[in-house]
């Protein structure tokens, strides 16, 4: 007797390659067998004929609620775009982390955090901005922070745009690196109009730190003379990572078309969802409308959900049992129905006059999504 057992879909996990018609069972929580014509009885059966089955998604950048006051509701975001593990991109500083932390214990949504070098995080938002004065940094409680809770926590976020450093440019980022040194952990820079070249930003990065929102297209970008730039190369090589992550207006097609023509593709995928940009239409929207975006964009079907499973999975050290649908992982699942019809994606809000328009052909359409073996979200159709 299966907890769940899905028949006939067309199978892609990253982590192994297997693309095929195959039957997916789920016991006791964890993945029991992946093959054709798997018999038993089920709690739940589920005929995915036409449909893909994925490993469930990893967003990579979110903001959720109550780590953020602008964040999204987990659960009911996240398992309705077949996302069953989020990271909450430095919502939280050293001194907020804690009395949020229990909402988010309680989730069944797995929930990891970056922790944001402003100790009251970005609890001032939309009002006010936060504090990146380095003097400001409290390495101390940090430190406290991750020894407590570094199973659960990424490593430190800061955003550099030059509305928020103002005149101390890149000290800041390179305050923060350095603090990253200092304690053994990675960052995650936002790059949105940086205070200068990116060049100098992604110099200052290291093997393992993550630069979000590479395709924004405000200030400095990884752009040079239409071309991705000598310096993003060299950044890869090097093993700095690139992550796209919309939200309203961290994306373009001015730098995504050219980029991703070159085969310069995000190495990590996120929706940078709040309150403010969940359901907004044309831009992020949710995490499976982000995987329609980036496939009418060019990027082949394998190598996309590669950046939303094993790629996170194994940046967050958890590849031995999420990210993939190899037999004793976790049975975490998402059902996708590809389903054709003409879309609307934009880089901007349809009320930002900077707003520029594509039209793709088909969606990813969530269908059922399994965390833990456990069915959390199933569209009324399916």
């Amino acid at each position: 007797m299966y907890q769940v057992l899905i028949k006939n879909g067309t199978v892609l996990d990253p982590f192994s390659g297997f693309h095929a018609v195959a039957d997916v069972a789920v016991n006791d929580g964890k993945i029991s067998e992946v093959r054709v014509g798997t018999e038993g009885n089920a709690t739940h059966v589920i005929d995915a004929r036409g449909c893909l089955v994925t490993p469930g998604l990893i967003d990579h950048h979110a903001h959720v609620w109550p780590l953020a006051k602008i964040g999204i509701p987990g659960e009911a975001v996240c398992f309705a775009s077949g996302v069953t593990t989020v990271v909450d991109a430095g919502s939280c500083g050293c001194e907020t982390y804690r009395r949020n932390r229990p909402f988010v214990e309680q989730s069944k949504l797995t929930v990891k955090a970056y922790i944001h070098v402003c100790s009251t995080g970005l609890d001032s938002l939309p009002g006010q901005l936060e504090d990146v004065n380095p003097e400001h940094f409290d390495a101390g409680a940090i430190r406290e922070l991750f020894e407590e809770y570094g199973s659960d926590l990424l490593g430190l976020k800061l955003r550099t745009s030059a509305e928020i450093v103002k005149e101390r440019g890149y000290e800041p980022l390179r305050q923060t690196v350095a603090l990253g040194d200092k304690l053994g952990l990675s960052v995650m820079v936002h790059c949105t109009n940086p205070p200068g070249g990116m060049s100098e930003l992604l110099s200052c990065l290291r093997p393992g730190d993550v630069m979000t929102h590479m395709y924004m297209n405000k200030g400095s970008t990884i752009l040079d003379d239409g071309r991705v730039s000598r310096a993003a190369y060299e950044a890869r090589k090097r093993g700095v990572l690139f992550e796209a992550a919309d939200a309203r207006a961290h994306f373009s097609f001015e730098v995504s078309e050219p980029a991703v023509k070159e085969g310069f593709y995000p190495d990590l995928l996120g929706t940078d969802l709040t309150k403010l940009s969940m359901h907004l239409r044309p831009t992020a929207f949710s995490m499976a409308n982000q995987l329609a975006r980036y496939a009418f964009l060019g990027i082949p079907e394998e190598k996309l959900f590669a950046l939303c499973t094993i790629n996170p999975a194994r940046q967050m050290g958890i590849a031995d049992h999420a990210g993939s649908l190899t037999v004793g992982c976790t049975a975490d699942i998402a059902v996708f129905r590809r389903k054709e019809r003409n879309v609307e994606f934009g880089d901007r809000p349809y009320s930002d006059p900077a707003c520029h328009l594509r039209t793709g052909s088909f969606i990813y359409r969530p269908m059922l999504t399994v965390k833990n073996g456990e069915v959390v979200f199933r569209d009324v159709e399916f």
